[in-house]
């Protein structure tokens, strides 16, 4: 009985610890989402203001919001698989 307490009082400090860890992980993605999102609608703004200027520099900047897109796609996925 006293080994199974303490095998199991050890598991547990295991899995804190682990959870410590997943926790940390989450709020450093929802973090980097946060700039993200942040970064995406400083480029938005600026595609708006751009609008009705050369194109190519509307097709970077279209370019760089799929990206950004695409890195706050991951990071929501992986939150979700976390």
């Amino acid at each position: 009985m006293v080994e199974a307490m303490t095998a199991l009082r050890q598991q547990n400090a295991v899995l804190s610890k682990e959870n410590n860890k997943l926790k940390a992980e989450m709020t450093a993605q929802t973090e980097r989402i946060g700039e993200l999102t942040e970064r995406l609608t400083n480029s938005q703004q600026a595609l708006a203001g751009q609008r009705g200027d050369d194109s190519e520099s509307n097709q970077k900047l279209r370019k760089q919001i799929d990206q950004y897109i695409n890195e706050i796609d991951k990071c929501i996925e992986w939150l979700q698989n976390a």
